[in-house]
């Protein structure tokens, strides 16, 4: 099993309708090409625009037939893959595309993630310093409650 986390800001005006649409479109895809996976998005704070952070899991080829036309999407830019590897499964088996809204309250728990979409932050994953996504996203997961109810 494979997978890839990124991160990417959105553009300005990103739209709660443009965010249903991203997900509308994971959750049909994903399926067909066994692709399982998270997207969290942490809002713009001080009317700057959100980030994304998303995970990918899957065989390879598929992963990175997907990230080359994620990375090609105009609603995000400054993408930056910050982990790829092997793992023995899936964690977001159940989910074609889990997503989760991360708030800067909710994201001040994991401190080396509470600048996500700042300019800091960013400048971080270019030089390769944001470490361990895997885990934040799986335990940002488990405890942070979701819209869902779950």
């Amino acid at each position: 099993m494979n997978y890839l986390v990124y991160v990417s800001q959105a553009r300005q005006g990103l739209s709660p309708a443009d965010l249903e649409a991203i997900l509308a479109k994971s959750r049909s895809y994903n399926p067909l090409h066994d692709i399982s996976g998270m997207l969290l998005f942490a809002s713009g704070r001080d009317g700057r625009r959100g980030s994304f952070m998303q995970l990918l899991e899957g065989d390879r080829g598929a992963i990175e037939t997907l990230r080359t036309t994620i990375f090609a999407d105009p609603r995000h830019h400054t993408k930056i893959v910050i982990e790829e590897a092997e793992k023995p499964e899936r964690d977001f088996a159940d989910w074609s595309m889990a997503f989760q809204n991360a708030t800067a309250e909710s994201l001040a728990g994991y401190p080396a993630f509470a600048d996500l979409g700042s300019d800091h932050f960013h400048a971080r994953c270019q030089a390769g310093e944001a470490h361990r996504s895997l885990e934040f996203l799986k335990d940002f997961w488990a405890t942070e409650p979701r819209e869902d109810g779950r």
